[in-house]
């Protein structure tokens, strides 16, 4: 979560959802396109996929996600 609000914070974010389950994920996705905002997921893992699918816009880490999470 720190390194997802440090980014968010850099590129001036305010709404940042971390740690959620992937169903979390999902339902928050829908909530905010059902308001008809474009949404952009990044995810680092295979719990992210649903999420990924379900967004305008899905970009899916792997490995960098990873290490990136690691280092911050």
């Amino acid at each position: 979560e720190r390194a997802a609000r440090r980014l968010a914070a850099e590129v001036g974010i305010d709404d940042v959802r971390a740690g959620l389950l992937p169903q979390d994920k999902v339902a928050a996705v829908r909530a905010w396109e059902a308001e008809g905002l474009r949404v952009l997921v990044v995810g680092d893992g295979v719990n992210d996929a649903p999420a990924l699918a379900a967004a305008h816009t899905g970009i899916a880490m792997g490995r960098a996600g990873s290490d990136l999470a690691l280092e911050t």
